[in-house]
């Protein structure tokens, strides 16, 4: 079967749901954080996103993200962050609001499963399970705490958390750290919705099937793209535009009665049967 054409491009049409409004994506340079940075923007918003690595390409891959957002007319602040450091992240967040003088929308998009040690359960290091929810987990938790404040002193706002497939059920138990994160990413989202729903601030959880970036393209071989395709009900990967018209959905009044829900953006990947 011939994979089946998208209408989701690198830069999305414009139009002006967020205008006025501020969008904060972590890891917002490259892969799905850089297919909401580009939706956003789109729609009107100005954005603030982080990145992780220090080498040059990381800082090149930021730079062209940050330019694509100018050249769709918005203004930008980004910088290297990690997500897993409390001040650091407060620094970031200070910026922002300073720079661009309010948060809207929280897009917590940093994660992944990295380098699984071998060996399975019994002999993955405490150290794999903290770094797994210090990035997948607590990075979630210190940048909501930041926005949430500057949402409170204007009652509203929008969090959207990044989550995986992983959670819908056991798809490979070499990512039980990572899986145990996002699930704890999607009780988050579940009881913040609820804590913050009378302050008009909405929580949802988008949870990706296997998405194509320019880092996945290249991981694996065309016979293992070719094998999956072929398990996943719609027969293709997802593209992070794709992702990023779903961010823009919930960062939008158009989803203004929808809250703590995980939504699962996965080409009926998680009822399918499919493994990694």
């Amino acid at each position: 079967m011939k994979p089946i054409k998208t209408n989701a491009s690198k830069t999305p049409r414009k139009h002006d749901s967020l205008d006025g409004q501020v969008a904060v994506i972590t890891g917002g340079a490259q892969g799905i954080g850089e297919g909401i940075v580009l939706a956003l923007a789109a729609a009107g918003a100005d954005i603030a996103f982080t990145y992780m690595g220090a080498s040059s390409k990381s800082r090149a891959k930021a730079r062209r993200t940050a330019e694509a957002v100018r050249r769709i007319g918005r203004k930008v602040v980004f910088d290297i962050v990690d997500a897993t450091n409390e001040e650091a992240t407060e620094i970031f967040m200070t910026r922002v609001v300073s720079e661009l003088g309010r948060v809207d929308v929280l897009v917590n998009n940093v994660g992944g499963a990295g380098t699984v040690p071998e060996g399975g359960f019994a002999a993955l290091p405490l150290d794999y399970w903290r770094q797994q929810f210090d990035k997948n987990f607590f990075s979630a938790v210190m940048y909501s705490r930041l926005a949430v404040r500057d949402m409170l002193r204007r009652h509203g706002g929008s969090i959207i958390n990044i989550g995986s497939i992983h959670t819908a059920k056991v798809f490979n138990t070499k990512f039980v750290p990572y899986s145990c994160a996002k699930q704890a990413m999607n009780q988050l989202t579940r009881d913040l919705a609820v804590e913050l729903a009378p302050h008009n601030i909405r929580v949802n959880c988008i949870a990706p099937g296997l998405i194509k970036t320019a880092l996945t393209k290249w991981r694996y071989d065309a016979a293992w793209w070719a094998d999956v395709n072929k398990r996943i009900p719609m027969n293709r990967p997802g593209s992070p535009a794709e992702i990023g018209q779903v961010a823009l959905f919930l960062s939008t009044q158009e989803s203004s009665y929808l809250t703590g829900q995980i939504i699962y953006v996965d080409g009926g990947g998680a009822d399918g049967g499919w493994k990694l």
